[in-house]
C-alpha cells in the first residue's frame, strides 16, 4: 500500500508512452532531416560556386588568350572588340584589359577610362598577382560581383592583366532554389516519418496501458494479476517478466510473515544482548566516551562521569567541544581524532577536581563498521594516580641509587689521591730536611690536590642550575673547531674524518664554550674508541620530523642533528644504558664525568643527546638542538640539496 500515493501523484503528471515516443521519433526526425539538409545544401553551394568560378575563369583566360596578340601589336580596336563580346554574356559585369603599366586599353562598360591607371585596392591586387586571381567584390551600384583577373604573359614576362567580373545574381539565385527543393523533401519526409511512427507508437502503447493498469492493482494488493503475452516481441517478454514477478511478489510476501516471527524473537535476544553489555559498560574501571561522526557524544560509562566531572545526561547528544569544554586537553584530542579518523598515541594531562589535581592518561581510537565504514570514536580515560604514586617510589628508589654510586664514585676517584697527600703528611715533620723528598712533595702534592678540585668542580658543574651566555653558533664551524683540537692525535693513530654537512644551516642560539666542551668529550670519546685507527665521521644537519618527539602541528625544523660516529670497539648493550652515569667508565684512566657533563650541557640547551652502538662495529652519539629559545614553526626550503660531503 505504500506505492499507491506514489502511483497517485505520478498521475497527476502522466505523459503517455505513446506521447513520448511521438515526441522523441519526431525530434530525432528533425534533427536527422537538419543535418543532412545542412549537409546537402553546403554540398550543392560549393558545386554551385565553383561552377560560377570555373566558368568566370574560362572566360578570362579565353579573353586573355586572344588579347595577347593585339596587346603586343597595340592594336586597340581588337581589344576593345574583344572585351565587347566578352561582355555580350548574360552575367558579364564588365571586361577589360589592363597593359604592363596598369593603364586601361579596352573597357566594356568604361571606355572613358581608356588610358588611364585603376588605383583601387581592387585592380592593385589584380596588377600585382603573378597566377589567376578570383576577388569577390561589389559592383559600382552595389551589386555581388566576382573579379577574375589572369596576367597576360609573353616568354615569363608580363605583358598585361585581364579581368572580367561576372555577376552573382544568378548564383544566388540557383542556391536559394536548391534550399526551398531541400526544405520541400524534408518535410515531406517529416511527414511521413511522423505517420510511421505514430502506428508503431499506437502497437507499443496499447499492451503497455494494459501492463500499467495491472501494475497499479498489484501495487495496491491485488497479487492475483496476470497477463497474457499476445506477441513474442519484447512486450510480450514484459508481459512474462510481470507474470514471474508478482509470482515472487506472493512467495515474498509469505517469507516476509515469516521473518516478522523471527525478527521478533531476535529483538528480544538484543534486548537481552544490549543489557549484558550495558552491565559491562558500566562496571569498566576505565572512563569511556563515544562520539558520532558529528562531534556529538553519544555515550559516557560512570568511570569516565567521575573523571571528566560530568553527567552522561548532561553531555549526550551535545557538540564535544561544549560538553568538554572544562576539560581543554580532551577537548582538543577528540577535535583532533575527528579530523585525521585515525587513533592518538596515550596522552597524559591532568584534570582539576574538587579533591585535587587527577591525573589522566587518554588513547582514542576510530570506530569502524564491518564493512570499514568510519562510525566514530572512542576514547579510553585511565585514572593514573596510583601509577603516579608508584612511579614517584621508583623515582625515590632510582634517586638513592644514583647518591649510592655517586658516592661510590666519588670515594674511588678522590681515595687515591687522598692517600697519596696523606702519606706525604706523615712524613713531612720527619723528612723535610730530605731535598729528594721536599722535590716529590711539591711535585705530588700539588698535582693530586688538582685532580681532586677538578673531580669536585665536574661534580659542581652537574649539579648546579647551567649558566649559559646564549650567542648565534654556526654548527659546522664549531665542530671544525673540535676537530682541529684533536689533529695531531688524529694523524698519530691513523684516523680518517669524514665531514659531512647539510647546506643553508641556520645559526643555532647556544653557549658556544659550552657546546665546544659537550663536542670535545663527544670527540675524546670516539678516538679512545680507535686506537688502532677507523673512521671518524661528523654529522650536521636537519632532524628528521619525528626525532625529538615533533608532531606535524610544529613544523619541520626546528631541530639540528649533530653525530659523532666511530668504527671503534662499540659498547655492550648492557653497559650502554650507564654511559651517561657519573664516574661510570670502562678506560684504565678517567673520571667518568665527560659524557655525563656533555649530558647535561646538551640537556641545559634544551635539546637531548642518544647513541647507538653495535659491538664490534663502532658507536654514534647523536644531539638534537632546537634552533634557537623557541620552536619557530616554518615551511622547509623547497627542493634545496641536503648534505654536502668533505673529506679532508
Amino acid at each position: 500500500m505504500i506505492g499507491v500515493p506514489t502511483l497517485r501523484a505520478a498521475r497527476s503528471r502522466f505523459v503517455s508512452l505513446r506521447t513520448r515516443f511521438l515526441l522523441g521519433t519526431g525530434l530525432v526526425l528533425v534533427m536527422l532531416m537538419a543535418a543532412v539538409t545542412g549537409i546537402v545544401e553546403q554540398q550543392q553551394r560549393r558545386t554551385i560556386i565553383a561552377e560560377v568560378q570555373r566558368r568566370g575563369m574560362v572566360l578570362a583566360e579565353s579573353l586573355a588568350a586572344i588579347s595577347t596578340g593585339p596587346l603586343l601589336l597595340y592594336n586597340f580596336t581588337a581589344l576593345e572588340q574583344n572585351v565587347a563580346r566578352m561582355d555580350a554574356e548574360s552575367d558579364v559585369a564588365y571586361a577589360l584589359i589592363l597593359d604592363r603599366d596598369g593603364r586601361v586599353t579596352a573597357h566594356s562598360q568604361a571606355p572613358d577610362r581608356v588610358g588611364s591607371i585603376l588605383d583601387d585596392p581592387v585592380s592593385r591586387r589584380a596588377i600585382e598577382a603573378g597566377a589567376p586571381l578570383i576577388q569577390a567584390i561589389k559592383g559600382p551600384t552595389g551589386e555581388a560581383l566576382y573579379d577574375f583577373a589572369v596576367p597576360l604573359l609573353v616568354d615569363g614576362q608580363r605583358w598585361g592583366t585581364v579581368r572580367v567580373a561576372l555577376s552573382r545574381d544568378r548564383m544566388e539565385a540557383q542556391i536559394a532554389q536548391t534550399r526551398k527543393q531541400l526544405a520541400l523533401l524534408a518535410l515531406l519526409a517529416l511527414g511521413l516519418g511522423g505517420l510511421a511512427s505514430a502506428l508503431v507508437a499506437q502497437r507499443i502503447a496499447l499492451p503497455v496501458r494494459q501492463l500499467a493498469a495491472s501494475a497499479t492493482a498489484v501495487a495496491g494488493g491485488d497479487l492475483a494479476q496476470r497477463i497474457d503475452p499476445a506477441t513474442s516481441d519484447e512486450i510480450g517478454q514484459l508481459a512474462a517478466a510481470f507474470n514471474d514477478m508478482v509470482g515472487q511478489l506472493r512467495r515474498q510476501r509469505a517469507d516476509l510473515e515469516r521473518a516478522h516471527t523471527e525478527l521478533r524473537q531476535r529483538f528480544a535476544e538484543l534486548s537481552d544482548l544490549k543489557s549484558y553489555t550495558d552491565d559491562v559498560f558500566r562496571s569498566l574501571v576505565n572512563g569511556i566516551v563515544t562520539l558520532d561522526l558529528e562531534g556529538l557524544v553519544v555515550t559516557l560509562n560512570p568511570a569516565a562521569e567521575a573523571l571528566i566531572g560530568r553527567k552522561a545526561t548532561e553531555v549526550k547528544g551535545r557538540p564535544a567541544a561544549d560538553a568538554f569544554l572544562h576539560v581543554p586537553e580532551l577537548r582538543d584530542i577528540l577535535r583532533a581524532t575527528l579530523a585525521t579518523r585515525r587513533g592518538q598515541a596515550p596522552v597524559s594531562f591532568v584534570v582539576r577536581q574538587d579533591v585535587g589535581p587527577v591525573p589522566v592518561e587518554v588513547t582514542t581510537t576510530a570506530l569502524t563498521g564491518a564493512g570499514g565504514q568510519a562510525l566514530g570514536l572512542i576514547a579510553v580515560l585511565r585514572d593514573l594516580t596510583a601509577v603516579r604514586h608508584l612511579e614517584e617510589q621508583l623515582r625515590r628508589s632510582d634517586r638513592l641509587a644514583a647518591l649510592g654510586t655517586l658516592a661510590a664514585g666519588l670515594a674511588h676517584e678522590i681515595k687515591n689521591p687522598l692517600t697519596s697527600v696523606m702519606t706525604f703528611s706523615r712524613h713531612v715533620s720527619r723528612r723535610f730536611a730530605d731535598e729528594r723528598f721536599r722535590q716529590r712533595f711539591q711535585s705530588v702534592v700539588p698535582r693530586e690536590l688538582e685532580r681532586i678540585n677538578r673531580i669536585v668542580e665536574d661534580l659542581l658543574r652537574l649539579a648546579r642550575p647551567g649558566r649559559l651566555t646564549l650567542v648565534p653558533v654556526h654548527l659546522p664551524d664549531l665542530v671544525d673547531q673540535c676537530l682541529e683540537l684533536y689533529g695531531e692525535q688524529i694523524e698519530g693513530r691513523g684516523v680518517q674524518v669524514l665531514r659531512d654537512y647539510a647546506l643553508g644551516l641556520p645559526a643555532v642560539t647556544a653557549d658556544a664554550e659550552h657546546l665546544y666542551q659537550a663536542l670535545t668529550n663527544l670527540v675524546t670519546n670516539a678516538l679512545d674508541a680507535m686506537d688502532a685507527g677507523g673512521t671518524l665521521t661528523v654529522r650536521v644537519g636537519w632532524a628528521d620530523r619525528a626525532e625529538g618527539g615533533l608532531d606535524g602541528a610544529r613544523g619541520r625544523r626546528e631541530l639540528l642533528r649533530i653525530e659523532v660516529e666511530d668504527t671503534g670497539t662499540g659498547i655492550a648493550p648492557a653497559e650502554a644504558a650507564s654511559v651517561f652515569n657519573p664516574f661510570y667508565t670502562t678506560k684504565a684512566s678517567g673520571t667518568g664525568l665527560g659524557l655525563a657533563i656533555a649530558h647535561k650541557i646538551i640537556e641545559d640547551h634544551g635539546g637531548t643527546i642518544s647513541l647507538r652502538s653495535v659491538p664490534g662495529q663502532g658507536t654514534t652519539f647523536t644531539v638534537l638542538l632546537p634552533r634557537g629559545s623557541g620552536y619557530h614553526v616554518g615551511p622547509r626550503p623547497a627542493d634545496e640539496p641536503v648534505r654536502e660531503a668533505q673529506v679532508p
